[in-house]
């Protein structure tokens, strides 16, 4: 994985405008202007003082005013305005304005003691107050053009940062606006472009509570549940969500747009009492609804649904097998691998960061130190990379992407590894399957947990026979093989291989502007791993399997977003990966992906997107880790879609992407017979839910990257 990236030619080319210009290189400096009026603490923008373009200087040089649509979900006042300057050439006298939707001017205000580069700030003489939910746009004018611009950025994807969001193409219009002239108001776009405009912005205090929500009533609707409903309470700013209380604990909450929740996996002939209170964005809890009651019946609920099942590998009940998990979580179905490729171990502070962002396992590590091991135990990480004899070495490691530096084959190793006289011969190199034996012949422990990562060999280069060979050792074809691996991962980088582009379509018969999309993670190497463990044993997988996505670049200049890391996620977890992983090391040296050998401890504001997105994808995964652990359906809910569907305590669990040749659109999914045919779907994670009838429901998909989850009761 480290020892294989190509520097490729950058070739930068932005769109703006309509015009074509090249990109300018290099890293802005970050400042702020000064101002008259000093800054209140309790000020906000929406994109920081990290937040920097592709674009430092367009070569459009005509006078033009430039905005962004945004939005406050609670009221408050607009304090004034920001914008970004990427070069000394974006000058003369900058104004700043705020608008109504409707383009009525509120306020205007010019910049003064700006800096060279960088954000300039200023403040208006007064505050302007603005509606909770409504649309604005604040704007600057460049009256010599040469402003700073990123192409794209609202297709598909908004920026939000507390209450304050600028909103994505398609939710009020497209954004990124802009008009030519001494100044006004902006109205036009082109290609979805942020320019970098910013507003700062006081929210008013928020100290009134929700009123209760009204007529909680409570059924034991079916075996094991309960069914809630209750009218809506009331804010003077709105309600965010529903806090659910059984016998006085809180067991649930809901989206403020819900009306209802399904109380599951309850014991048979028990009265439940229930209350709801409601919470508003500022975090005031009202006070509690009328309590509600009902006892569940004397049947046991269902288990599962009446549908075929797709080929199982994996979960606790595969990691039994290995003494050394005995007494650790890797037998709960309560956890869900999620795994750091080179990770380093030489200071504790590294391994607790790592931990914070939700890694449970480490997949191979570096520098460590005779305290490593005590620091891992220490704060609950899992070592696949020991001795696989115990503690928290769990598993040991083969070398890694021993398919591309040594080649499928049973020719003589010499002892190298990834370097110049590797097998004898030495060109064409056919030793792999030479180094795997003799690898797992030193290690002496035929129950060990081993585990290996493969690359473009296994799953591009190699024949199915060897691919087969070498995932499957001593269960394979090949009489001579003796290892047998307890996981294994693949790695190809479809976002940011330089070298991907021109080889995906001849390996993998894809068109060529279908590669760099997070479908392929899942659709090419995931579909690749399992067809390749499952040969000869009725196309069920051996071993658990996973994928490794990069956080970062990989060849010079190329770039990965935090959309597109949380899309190639969750096209691997949809394909059935019984693992997450990320590769920790970024290659490139970019503005938007600056070298770095581990993006989680890296704490330039850089990485700070995809470290948060990280996090959050990872407490997302173990929050449904009992989900993950069970077995799926096979279902086909619409045939432009990759789905997955599971079914756990008394509700089907369906995750969704587009397929690789579909970008956005709105899709109908059709539900399984066995399950109810109207009633209301929680999509997880974005707050929402979606009313259904008709045994179908729709939703949109708005980019290549897009996922959803959903929650139906049964």
């Amino acid at each position: 994985m480290s020892r294989f990236h190509h520097s490729a030619s950058r070739l930068c080319l932005f769109l703006s405008l309509g015009i074509i210009v090249g990109c300018t290189q290099g890293t802005p400096a970050v400042h702020e202007s000064r101002s008259t009026q000093s800054g209140l603490a309790s000020e906000i923008s929406i994109f920081g003082t990290s937040a920097s373009p592709t674009t430092l200087e367009d070569s459009d040089t005509a006078s033009v005013e430039l905005g962004v649509k945004f939005r406050s979900s609670v009221p408050g006042a607009v304090t004034g305005i920001r914008f970004y300057k990427g070069s000394a050439a974006n000058a003369g006298t900058h104004v700043g304005s705020l608008w109504t939707r409707a383009g009525q001017r509120l306020a205007s205000a010019t910049f003064s003691n700006e800096t060279a580069t960088g954000w300039q700030t200023v403040r208006f003489a007064s505050p302007v107050s603005i509606t909770a939910n409504t649309t604005y746009v604040a704007s600057y004018l460049a009256p010599r053009g040469s402003y700073s611009a990123t192409g794209g950025y609202f297709a598909g994807q908004d920026a939000t940062n507390g209450p304050l969001t600028a909103l994505a193409s398609g939710v009020d219009g497209q954004n990124g606006v802009y008009v030519y002239g001494s100044g006004g108001f902006p109205t036009q776009s082109y290609q979805n472009t942020h320019y970098f405009v910013d507003v700062l912005f006081l929210p008013t205090p928020d100290t009134s509570a929700p009123s209760a929500p009204g007529s909680l009533v409570a059924t034991a609707s079916a075996p094991g549940s309960i069914q809630l409903t209750w009218d809506a309470a009331t804010d003077d700013v709105g309600v965010t969500a529903y806090l659910i209380f059984r016998d006085g604990d809180e067991v649930a909450s809901v989206s403020g747009t819900t009306r209802g929740y399904r109380d599951l996996g309850l014991a048979a002939s028990t009265l439940y009492r229930y209350t709801v209170k409601a919470r508003d964005f500022a975090g005031n809890t009202g006070a509690a609804s009328n309590t509600a009651s009902a006892t569940t019946s004397d049947q046991q609920p269902p288990d599962g649904l009446n549908l075929p099942r797709v080929p199982w590998e994996g979960g606790p009940a595969f990691y039994a097998r290995f003494p050394a998990m005995a007494g650790t979580p890797w037998l709960s179905e309560d956890f869900f691998p999620i795994g750091y490729w080179g990770a380093y171990t030489d200071e504790e502070r590294r391994i607790a960061t790592d931990k914070a962002h939700g890694i449970n396992t480490f997949l191979e590590t570096y520098a460590g130190n005779d305290s490593s091991a005590g620091w891992m135990r220490q704060h609950g990480i899992w070592n696949l990379a020991g001795s696989g004899l115990g503690g928290e070495a769990v598993g040991t490691t083969f070398y890694d992407e021993t398919d591309m530096w040594a080649g499928p084959g049973w020719d003589p190793w010499t002892g190298n590894v990834a370097t110049y006289d590797v097998c004898i011969p030495d060109d064409p190199r056919r030793c792999g399957f030479t180094i795997y034996n003799a690898l797992y012949q030193e290690l002496n422990n035929p129950n060990a947990f081993i585990y290996t990562n493969v690359g473009k060999g296994a799953l591009m280069w190699w024949s199915d026979e060897q691919r087969e060979i070498g995932i499957n050792g001593a269960d394979g074809p090949d009489p001579r093989a003796n290892w047998r691996f307890g996981m294994v991962t693949g790695d190809i980088y479809f976002y940011t291989d330089g070298n991907i582009g021109g080889e995906a379509p001849n390996w993998f018969g894809i068109p060529a502007n279908e590669v760099r999309r997070a479908a392929n993670y899942g659709e090419i190497l995931m579909t690749n791993l399992r067809i390749a463990s499952g040969a000869g044993n009725n196309g069920e997988p051996r071993i658990p399997l996973g994928v490794i996505v990069e956080l970062g670049g990989q060849a010079q200049g190329s770039v990965i977003n935090a959309n597109q890391v949380e899309g190639a996620v969750w096209s691997t977890l949809i394909h059935e990966a019984r693992m997450l992983g990320y590769f920790s090391h970024v290659f490139s040296d970019s503005t938007a992906n600056p070298f770095t050998t581990d993006v989680l401890n890296d704490s330039r504001a850089e990485y700070q997107e995809t470290r948060e997105r990280v996090k959050k994808i990872n407490a997302e995964v173990t929050a449904l880790a009992r989900v993950l652990n069970t077995q799926s359906y096979v279902w086909q809910f619409n045939p432009s879609l990759s789905t997955m569907l599971k079914y756990r305590d008394g509700a089907a669990y369906v995750f969704a992407m587009q397929k690789r040749q579909f970008t956005s659109g709105t899709y109908t999914f059709t539900l399984p017979a066995e399950l109810p045919a109207s009633g209301t779907i929680e999509v997880l994670g974005e707050n929402r839910s979606i009313s259904y009838s008709g045994g179908r429901f729709t939703d949109s998909f708005t980019a290549e990257y897009s996922h959803h989850s959903y929650r139906i009761p049964d």
